[in-house]
């Protein structure tokens, strides 16, 4: 997803610079006067398709062409332990295809689940929680962007006061999306706020950074969640080691969590850690990131995707992000 603001003497001139930019399916988000100009200021969003970043090009490519004896080793350069990675390809033994691609999505069917968000599904809050500097605050502003273009009414929540500036990081694109941001202290300033929100808004709920291994902050998050009834969603960054990540799983699996959103792929070029907190959890596989940047959003990990992603060929990366041409179609 795009986002960019224009600005203009009239609506008219804008709404002329948003066409010619982004085209005729842009999604107007906010329309405010500029003081300073006596103009306009126009917000407008547009879903660009997956090839628009390299590695969400990654997630949509044609087939890798990997043989199946390769699958092994694309598993060990992830670091995926043998303890994981043989029963998957063993149990593929006697399967009818022989395409690697095609062999490592029924593996990776077999062993975990995907479930990508839907904002029209939701039921309840949505809980952003995990390890500080996962990217929580960041995939909260992305939820909350991808709400709006859906033109859905709108809740933001913080329990983050602790992170210097992390309230300002949040409310900066609340302000743009123009949807007040609530900031809470504890659970019963979030069960007031709670209360207060409309039952048909789609609530979101960014919270302060839980080191997994410190019981009293575990606790306080269990609070959090228990009051707000919300569905918590772990923000897990990729990369790091494999182990501790499946501690990190199972860690925040024992307050609830039951899928889980993977950030900074555009910096991590293995995937082991993201593969080990999914099955210590179980967590099934949410959403990914691959730009520090909300308006480029996120993208559904699907089986295809992940397999993709594993059996990608490491000498084509740069910097953690694989070419523009060795990619282009």
């Amino acid at each position: 997803m795009r986002i960019k603001i224009f600005s203009s003497d009239t609506i008219t001139n804008a709404m002329r610079q948003i066409r010619e930019e982004l085209g005729d399916d842009a999604v107007i988000i906010s329309t405010q006067t500029d003081d300073s100009s006596g103009g306009v200021r126009i917000t407008a969003a547009l879903e660009v398709d997956d090839h628009e970043d390299s590695i969400a090009e990654i997630l949509v490519d044609e087939a890798v062409d990997t043989t199946r004896d390769e699958l092994l080793q694309a598993m060990d350069y992830h670091g995926v332990p043998r303890s994981l990675s043989d029963p998957m390809i063993d149990g593929l033994e006697g399967n009818a295809t022989t395409d690697a691609e095609a062999a490592l999505v029924i593996a990776l069917r077999r062993r975990f689940d995907f479930a990508p968000l839907s904002l029209q599904s939701l039921d309840r809050p949505l809980m952003l929680v995990g390890a500080p500097g996962s990217g929580k605050t960041t995939s909260a502003a992305r939820l909350a962007t991808r709400a709006t273009v859906e033109h859905r009414t709108l809740a933001v929540i913080t329990t983050d006061s602790f992170r210097a500036g992390a309230r300002e990081q949040l409310s900066a694109f609340t302000d743009i999306l123009e949807t007040g941001l609530h900031c809470v202290d504890g659970p019963d300033e979030l069960r007031n706020a709670l209360d207060q929100a409309s039952q048909e808004a789609i609530t979101i709920i960014d919270t302060t950074g839980a080191n997994p291994f410190n019981a009293s902050e575990m606790a306080a998050l269990a609070r959090l969640i228990d009051v707000s009834g919300a569905e918590p969603v772990l923000v897990f960054a990729a990369g790091g080691d494999v182990a501790e990540a499946a501690e990190i799983g199972s860690c925040f699996s024992a307050l609830g969590v039951r899928r889980m959103i993977v950030t900074r792929l555009d910096i991590a070029r293995r995937l082991g850690a993201a593969i080990g907190a999914a099955d210590a959890g179980p967590l099934s596989f949410s959403d990914v990131s691959f730009s520090p940047q909300v308006a480029r959003g996120m993208k559904p990990l699907t089986p295809q995707a992940l397999a993709r992603l594993l059996l990608r060929d490491p000498n084509r990366l740069e910097t953690g992000l694989p070419s523009e041409k060795a990619l282009a179609k």
